[in-house]
């Protein structure tokens, strides 16, 4: 009995003790999701100084605190990936070739980059955000409208137009390095999931607004959605945000959906260029947004304009504060900090709201 006794209290002993190894280990990998470096004073900040003739672009984040820019100079152009808080800059990868366009996808796995060496084809490159090489190919085409599923690096969405404005609309699939035309009526889209592809079909008016139709891409076919006079559309994992316009008291209608839950709420109408504008959303890794509203309807290419910061989820629309005109805005995935400015030369948190630039430009 004593022998029984002893080997139960042994046993007992091991599993607390294995219990409390597994309990050390999931505490570890807690500590290590919770401890994301954020910029959480703009004091923090390290600026940034180059030359205004050396800033191609500023791409956007790569983590919540390095950002991705790129540089021209007699070697060419390069993908810079700069760390705010340190102030140290990595060369990712250079090229001899013109780059057009560059995108990072919301994994912050790969990186996009379209070049040109010639005024007839495009090349995509996907990199690694190491700089490693991982897809590219060639699109006869002068200009490109890219759109990369977000939830899925493999897929690309892309419309080559031609000097005549005509255009053809291709899907490529990165895994199986293949790229597949198919038919739209319009060459701008937004990734609902891995088949289907959201389109707004407007008509002669872009006034009026547009009725939402998918496009089966695989399949080549298009099917109405119950969705009218709508004016902007946009979809991030299981959420999407549908923007439509009331003519009557000219406002816009949004409505942010996650599964059964939805926020609705309005904003002043407003034009740019005779046509209906909504300022660009910026999606966070929660599936919410941070976007500027007009504070009052009229034509934002006449005269200076108020826009309210907000962030916005399913469970509600916190204004944040206001900004002069509508300087598009890129947020870090987890919106602690986010750029703006026309050379996204600003930059603010939001809790609580502060703005400075971090990108000094010269000469």
């Amino acid at each position: 009995m004593k022998k029984i006794a002893y080997l139960l209290l042994i046993t007992a002993v091991f599993l607390v003790a294995c219990q409390q190894h597994l309990n050390s280990n999931n505490d570890r990998k807690t500590s290590k999701k919770k401890s994301v470096e954020t910029v959480n004073k703009i004091s923090n900040v390290v600026p940034y100084r180059l030359k205004t003739e050396e800033l191609h672009s500023v791409v956007g984040f790569l983590s919540e605190i390095d950002v991705l820019i790129i540089e021209q100079n007699q070697e060419g152009e390069q993908l810079i990936q700069y760390n705010l808080l340190t102030g140290k800059k990595k060369l990712i990868y250079s090229t001899n070739d013109d780059i057009i366009q560059a995108f990072i996808h919301p994994s912050l796995k790969q990186i996009l980059i379209q070049t040109a060496s010639n005024e007839k084809t495009a090349k995509i490159t996907i990199l690694s955000t190491k700089g490693k090489p991982l897809h590219n190919f060639n699109v006869k085409s002068s200009e490109l409208s890219i759109v990369w599923n977000p939830n899925n690096e493999n897929l690309l969405a892309l419309a080559a137009f031609n000097d005549n404005f005509s255009y053809k609309s291709y899907v490529y699939e990165g895994d199986k390095e293949q790229l597949h035309e198919f038919q739209s009526e319009n060459p701008f889209w937004v990734w609902r999931d891995d088949d289907i592809l959201w389109m707004n079909r407007i008509e002669n008016n872009p006034l009026l607004g547009g009725n939402l139709s998918k496009i089966d891409w695989k399949k080549n076919q298009e099917t109405s959605l119950p969705n009218q006079k709508v004016v902007y559309v946009n979809c991030y994992k299981q959420s999407t945000l549908i923007v439509s316009i009331d003519f009557k008291r000219e406002v816009f209608h949004y409505v942010l959906q996650k599964g059964s839950k939805k926020q609705i709420w309005e904003a002043p109408a407003v034009t740019n260029y005779s046509q209906w504008f909504v300022p660009e959303v910026q999606w966070l890794d929660d599936q919410s947004i941070i976007t500027l509203l007009p504070t009052k309807s009229g034509k934002i290419d006449e005269e200076e304009n108020t826009s309210q910061l907000v962030h916005a989820s399913v469970n509600g629309v916190r204004k944040i504060d206001q900004i002069k005109n509508f300087e598009p805005i890129i947020c870090s995935p987890k919106g602690s900090v986010c750029l703006t400015g026309y050379n996204y030369e600003k930059i603010f948190t939001i809790q609580p709201f502060k703005m400075n630039k971090w990108l000094l430009l010269k000469g």
